[in-house]
């Protein structure tokens, strides 16, 4: 994908009200998910995460 085709995608996504623009995405639905998991998650890091 051009540069230019990013930045047109990325004009459309605002256009549309979009807060998350992935132009390669062919799902949107995995965006919408995405929010829905991370707001159902803690505010700390997860485990995995942790400093070792």
């Amino acid at each position: 994908m051009s540069a230019e085709d990013v930045v047109t995608a990325s004009l459309a996504g605002l256009e549309r009200g979009e807060v998350v623009c992935v132009p390669g995405l062919t799902e949107p639905e995995a965006v919408t998910r995405l929010a829905e998991v991370r707001t159902a998650g803690t505010p700390e890091p997860a485990a995995r995460y942790a400093a070792r």
